[in-house]
């Protein structure tokens, strides 16, 4: 008796080590070829393992290399925007279910208690903020909201409690007053208290997603509540929180922000946060790629001032960009006579120049070419433009200096060469066109 007993005991370790594992099933089946694993970390993610996804399910071993922490489970291409965060305790079996339309379901306790947790505040919070910025807003709606955020914060802290989701559940607690007076003071007193649950100094905290989102649904949040012109003040409250944190931590997530910034046309904004806080980061981290894409962005801001280019016309005389005079506004088409959607906007956009004087709009095609020939074929069908061609060295040159990243890009400018728009496709640029043919200097 007294030997099988030793030999359950020796056995017992690696009958937990075999529970623990990371299985999901992928609906269709059909859509889904493999995961990738990621443990992430406060400057990004490490790459762990892969394996494929066979008749829509997958399962992997979480052995020792595997440790607690924050992973992040990429299913498609683009990575960017196919993935979901999942936290591990380095002891229980992680489970779930996935679709497009109803994402990601988690069977296993630790991420089903923090995922509900966080789905069913987040609901709580946008029914609370709509009664809030309503023209009447009712004080007896708005006591329920709040009664109702106490109770399911109450709930899952119980629920989590000593678990590996605490730590999250915790941090993500909002601010939740005592008594609600008005919304003017509800709105003063959770700005000043909005970071205090969350300690950006935790590493398990900053290898999240969570510090980027706190930032961003403070930022989003207030400005919406105050003004856009209140970005410089919101933006330096961001950085008072993260001021004891690591460097390369401040960098990271300060980079990513100012990225969400970008993608959100907060030129200001993000402009604002690279001079003041970014910039110095990424030099003193010795970082020149985010420098470098901080001074493009920062170049092609509106208002700035388009970079300079050079081109030699029909006679053979050189040209430049910013000594093209004559009209009030100037549109940069890059475009290429091999792309498809080039040579189906740009016959169009030539049609519709014919009727407006290039006294008010010019349009500067710049051809992004691989084969000179079959451009200089191409031109003669797009008669309204001015015309130059960049190839090999000039075309790289040139797509750097704007950061064209698909062809057709357009750009407009005023009569000093300052960015005024980028409209995106050409419904977006043919009602930029009607807007400044209407205006009368």
């Amino acid at each position: 008796m007294l030997k099988k007993l030793l030999f359950l005991l020796l056995l017992s370790p690696l009958i937990v080590s075999c529970q623990n594992s990371l299985s999901g099933e992928f609906s269709p089946s059909k859509d889904y070829d493999f995961v990738i694993l990621y443990r992430l970390t406060p400057t990004g993610k490490i790459y762990t393992t892969n394996t494929k996804v066979v008749n829509g399910g997958f399962k992997i071993e979480l052995n020792s290399s595997i440790s607690k922490g924050n992973y992040r489970l990429v299913y498609n291409l683009p990575e960017e925007s196919h993935f979901f965060d999942i936290i591990y305790d380095g002891k229980s079996a992680i489970s779930f279910t996935f679709s497009e339309k109803s994402g990601v379901v988690f069977s296993d306790e630790q991420n089903r208690m923090l995922s509900e947790y966080l789905k069913k505040m987040d609901s709580i919070e946008k029914e609370l903020d709509s009664e809030l910025m309503s023209e009447n807003p009712k004080e007896k709606e708005i006591r329920n909201f709040l009664k109702s955020q106490i109770d399911l914060q109450n709930k899952a802290e119980k629920d989590s409690k000593d678990s590996f989701a605490s730590l999250f559940i915790k941090a993500n607690k909002p601010f939740i007053p005592n008594k609600f007076k008005n919304r003017n003071i509800y709105y003063a007193e959770k700005k000043s208290n909005y970071f205090k649950n969350f300690d950006f100094e935790n590493e398990q905290l900053q290898s999240s997603s969570f510090p980027l989102k706190k930032i961003t649904s403070y930022y989003n949040e207030f400005i919406a509540a105050q003004g856009p012109s209140f970005y410089r003040s919101l933006i330096n409250d961001i950085y008072f929180e993260l001021r004891n944190c690591d460097t390369e931590f401040q960098k990271t997530v300060l980079a990513n922000f100012w990225q969400v910034l970008v993608d959100n046309n907060k030129h200001n904004a993000a402009n604002y946060l690279a001079e003041n806080y970014l910039i110095e980061l990424a030099n003193s981290a010795n970082d020149p790629v985010l420098a470098k894409k901080i001074e493009l962005f920062k170049s092609l801001s509106m208002g700035a001032k388009a970079p300079d280019f050079s081109w030699q016309d029909e006679d053979g005389k050189e040209k430049t960009l910013y000594t093209t005079e004559g009209s009030e506004y100037y549109i940069l088409a890059f475009w290429s006579s091999e792309c498809s959607h080039c040579m189906e906007q740009m016959p169009v956009l030539d049609e519709k120049m014919k009727s407006i004087s290039d006294q008010k709009i010019k349009v500067i095609a710049i051809g992004l070419e691989m084969d000179e020939q079959h451009w200089k074929e191409t031109i003669p069908n797009l008669s309204q433009f001015i015309h130059l061609m960049k190839i090999g060295e000039d075309r790289a040159s040139i797509t750097l200096k704007y950061n064209i990243t698909g062809t057709p890009t357009f750009i407009v400018l005023d009569k000093d060469k300052k960015i005024i728009a980028k409209p995106r496709g050409e419904k977006s640029l043919f009602g930029i066109i009607d807007q400044l043919e209407a205006y009368k200097k």
